[in-house]
């Protein structure tokens, strides 16, 4: 067999690989994306479990680790959120129904408590789609961050509206000197912890906002992936209106 053959049969056999793995990708995106669908389509369907917004307990019903809802106007971030803290990262890869989804579902840190947690932590994919947390990195410019102030979060138990605090690149191993471990930030412990929390804010943020946090405020964090750095990651920290 000569050179050119061996190079011809090569050639085709990486082409025939990389067709084989755009097709399985197209196909399992396609899938989540219906399965996203088919999740919303649950949402006000009749469905009355008590202490649930009626909104959300035919979700609920379907399966008890739904624990909200978060929707950002101009993206396309309108998913359930779910939360099971004795699985850590349930979710990471998993979709609604149980079966394995390389986008997984957005989800609460295992640290929180849904009730008592000062700062609720929601983590999801930077998908090359577009789905799941793709679209939080929009908030990189300033323009489109100060005309989308507000995000919304409802708990199956109650509807809130939150608005932007900072928009923050940081990285997931980060110490003193190059970072604040905002992941381990849930509440509000002590005044120095918080006064910390707010230091890496402020010294972190993409641009002002005009809001600061003040003692007392109820936090909500949205963290994905990015990819200035290895262990790089994008972070959206508002504030509770209500």
């Amino acid at each position: 067999m000569n050179l050119t053959k061996i190079i011809r049969i090569v050639s085709l056999t990486v082409f025939l690989v990389c067709t084989a793995a755009i097709i399985v990708y197209l196909i399992s995106s396609a899938k989540e994306k219906q399965t996203n669908e088919d999740v919303r389509d649950l949402k006000n369907n009749g469905t009355k479990v008590p202490e649930v917004l009626d909104e959300y307990a035919g979700v609920y019903a379907e399966n008890h680790d739904t624990i909200g809802w978060l929707k950002i106007d101009g993206t396309a971030i309108d998913y359930v959120v779910m939360y099971a803290p004795d699985e850590i990262e349930k979710y990471l890869r998993t979709d609604f129904y149980g079966n394995h989804a390389t986008g997984g579902c957005l989800f609460v840190d295992e640290y929180c408590d849904i009730d008592t947690s000062d700062n609720l932590i929601i983590y999801g994919h930077n998908m090359h789609n577009g789905t799941m947390f793709a679209d939080l990195l929009k908030y990189e410019s300033e323009d489109f961050g100060l005309e989308h102030r507000t995000i919304h979060f409802d708990t199956i138990y109650e509807k809130h509206d939150y608005e932007l605090v900072a928009a923050i690149y940081t990285d997931l191993d980060g110490d003193e000197e190059t970072g604040f471990r905002y992941y381990e930030y849930v509440g509000a412990n002590d005044e120095e912890s918080f006064e910390k929390y707010c230091d890496f804010i402020e010294k972190n943020r993409l641009y002002d906002t005009g809001v600061t946090l003040r003692p007392g405020d109820r936090i909500l964090t949205l963290s994905t992936c990015s990819y200035h750095s290895d262990d790089g990651r994008f972070i959206l920290v508002a504030r509770r209106l209500d």
